[in-house]
């Protein structure tokens, strides 16, 4: 630990006085030794009068010297004071940039920004849009096409539970005018958006490439100085979201995982015998966020990781969940830079995939009675199923269903 320091102030004229002093005793003690040594007695008369009138030049001496050290240090307390005033100009500058984070400033990689008059400009309609339908600065938001958004449709679906789970601050971006003609029907706020689909997700398929769209979508509301929940169209909201957020990291997002090794991450280990006793080699896993359900916050960390998502979702002929998670989790490295996000991993039990619910949860009788997700991320058939298990009450509704996929 480094020492300990003391208040700099009143040092300064301090060392001065000090200063002065070592000064005017050592004139005093030369005026002292200018007096004639070894003399005989019958010149006594004359030494009285060579000693008093040394003394009196070296007091005049003396005296001319203290007022000079005089004059420095009240030139030395002008500056002093200069000094300590500069210092007490920069804290307030540096204290105003910390502030003024609100207001759109950035003191460091992972600090929020918030919505102001400059920002606006960059964005003006979604800007003014946002400002009817954001809640503290947040919005849950989804991206569709006229594929969803036929009325009784997957995105109707998702809008009616969550204003029924009591989410306010939502929206659709709507990739067509059919979406938001739609949408605004079922009384859900669209943004019309004209995004193209990038060359390199043309051959992906059609949910993929709208999926690969979101991350530029994204983009233009971390820009403004907005938290966006981002969420696909086939998740059921049976609780507030936004209630259930730490709002501690770049990221938070819902695991692929099943469990808390799954979810949060383990010590895997490979045995290669050949190796003898170094056989053992032990590895870090960890399964997937879901790119269908995760919160940002408008950083300058969050703003890199989408600038490094676009670009390999635009250059490459990969899947946008997996290129997701490649930028998020991946290391610094030869020939790569880590956007160097902060995450977090949402609650597996309460942002809950298929897999949770439907091979485990639902064979816990006493579990499956009381718990309560959040939200659930299914297919459309079992997104209905999931409704009327818990807001219809029916416990039997998932019966159908198999465990997995077929």
């Amino acid at each position: 630990m480094a020492p300990r320091r003391g208040p700099q102030r009143g040092r300064g004229p301090l060392a001065l006085a000090l200063t002065a002093g070592m000064v005017v005793g050592l004139i005093i003690a030369a005026a002292s030794f200018k007096r004639p040594h070894g003399s005989s007695g019958g010149s006594g008369g004359g030494e009285a009068v060579t000693a008093a009138a040394t003394t009196a030049s070296g007091a005049q001496s003396g005296g001319a010297d203290v007022g000079r050290l005089e004059a420095q240090v009240q030139q030395l307390s002008k500056e002093r004071d200069a000094a300590q005033a500069e210092v007490a100009k920069l804290r307030a500058a540096a204290n105003a940039a910390s502030s003024g984070a609100s207001a759109g400033a950035c003191p460091d990689r992972h600090t929020p920004w918030g919505p102001s008059p400059e920002r606006d400009k960059t964005y003006p309609e979604l800007a003014e849009f946002l400002k009817k339908v954001a809640i503290n600065n947040e919005v849950l938001v989804s991206v569709s096409n006229s594929n969803y958004a036929w009325p009784g449709g997957m995105l109707q679906w998702w809008a009616d539970n969550a204003k029924r789970a009591g989410v306010e601050n939502i929206m659709v971006v709507a990739l067509d005018d059919a979406t938001k003609t739609n949408a605004e029907s079922y009384g859900l706020p669209a943004f019309r958006m004209n995004v193209k689909i990038p060359d390199s997700q043309k051959d992906v398929g059609s949910n993929h490439a709208v999926s690969a769209l979101k991350f530029r979508i994204l983009q233009n509301f971390l820009k403004l100085g907005y938290s966006v929940f981002l969420s696909d169209v086939d998740i059921i909201f049976l609780q507030n979201p936004f209630d259930h957020l730490h709002r501690d990291s770049d990221v938070e997002g819902m695991s692929d995982g099943w469990d808390p090794g799954t979810a949060y991450g383990y010590n895997d280990v490979a045995d290669d015998e050949s190796m003898g006793w170094a056989r053992y080699a032990h590895s870090m896993r960890i399964f997937v966020l879901n790119s269908g359900l995760f919160y940002l916050k408008p950083t300058q960390a969050a703003t890199d990781l989408l600038d490094k998502i676009i670009y390999r979702v635009e250059t490459e002929n990969g899947w946008d969940q997996a290129l997701f998670n490649e930028c998020i989790f991946f290391p610094n490295r030869p020939g790569y830079k880590d956007p160097a996000v902060t995450r977090r991993v949402l609650d597996y039990m309460k942002f809950m995939n298929s897999k949770v619910l439907f091979k485990h949860l639902r064979h816990d009788q006493a579990a499956f009675e009381s718990h309560k997700p959040v939200s659930v991320h299914d297919k459309f058939e079992r997104m209905k199923a999931v409704v009327k298990r818990y807001v219809d009450g029916d416990l039997h509704a998932l019966d159908a269903f198999p465990d997995g996929s077929q």
